[in-house]
């Protein structure tokens, strides 16, 4: 795929950049509002070894959670991240701490956030239920202009880590709408972006990566890239659709 300048420099940034310094991945919900894992729990943190929030995922049964490729790809360690249900706040002690024993990546997806998804297997079951994801015949939570969820543990602001789950309802357009993170020959059977609704700048930010977007209780989208600078300038949030993520994956 031939990028302009333009979006290449948006494409590595957003690769490479919605990685918080030190390397860590990205995309915490820029603006938004507060919300908790009681009344999202499938929704958890990953963590590395040392504590730093990473990324976001979604329990997709008691053992397994989707997230986003880069998130595993990027990690020095992948099996020495933990993740975290039940905790709203990460820097309190509740809930379920479980390590990952293995992981599976789409074995398309490749740096430049295509087919941007993976799966972690857990040690032991979680005990929250899990969250059902889109697959062929759900083509209606996709429609132009509905609002979905979008929920993370990212960053709030160009500095600090994450500490609490948020969310934000963002509406749904083509992947050209979310320029300059995606090119304008992406395929909306791939790539799904969410806009801000007016009057917000909603939107991902570092930390918020492998975070779910949801639409009537059913994943639709796995965060990928976005806002990186957690900024008004360019508050658009790009997904890979949950369609895409291959039933080998979730299986």
């Amino acid at each position: 795929m031939r990028l302009s300048n333009r979006r290449l420099i948006a494409v590595l940034l957003a690769a490479a950049g919605l990685l918080a310094a030190g390397a860590t991945p990205a995309a915490a919900v820029h603006g938004g509002s507060d919300t908790t894992t009681k009344a999202h729990p499938f929704v958890v943190a990953l963590e590395t070894a040392a504590g730093e929030q990473w990324c976001t995922g979604a329990l997709i049964a008691p053992t397994k959670v989707l997230t986003a490729g880069h998130c595993v790809a990027e990690a020095s360690d992948p099996g020495s991240l933990r993740v975290i249900a039940g905790r709203t706040d990460l820097t309190g002690t509740g809930g379920q701490v479980r390590r990952v024993k293995g992981y599976r990546v789409d074995p398309r997806y490749t740096a430049g956030l295509e087919h941007d998804s993976a799966v972690l297997a857990l040690d032991r079951p979680l005990p929250q239920t899990p969250v059902r994801v889109a697959r062929q015949g759900d083509e209606a939570l996709y429609r132009y202009g509905r609002t979905a969820t979008l929920l993370g543990f990212g960053r709030t602001g160009s500095d600090g880590p994450g500490t609490r789950l948020k969310q934000a309802v963002l509406t749904l357009a083509p992947p050209a709408s979310c320029d300059p993170y995606t090119e304008p020959g992406d395929s909306p059977l791939l790539k799904v972006c969410g806009l801000p609704r007016a009057g917000t700048a909603d939107s991902v930010c570092k930390g918020d990566s492998g975070g779910p977007l949801v639409v009537g209780g059913v994943v639709i989208g796995v965060v990928s890239t976005g806002n990186k600078y957690c900024d008004t300038q360019f508050p658009v949030s790009v997904f890979t659709r949950a369609t895409d993520v291959p039933a080998q994956l979730l299986s």
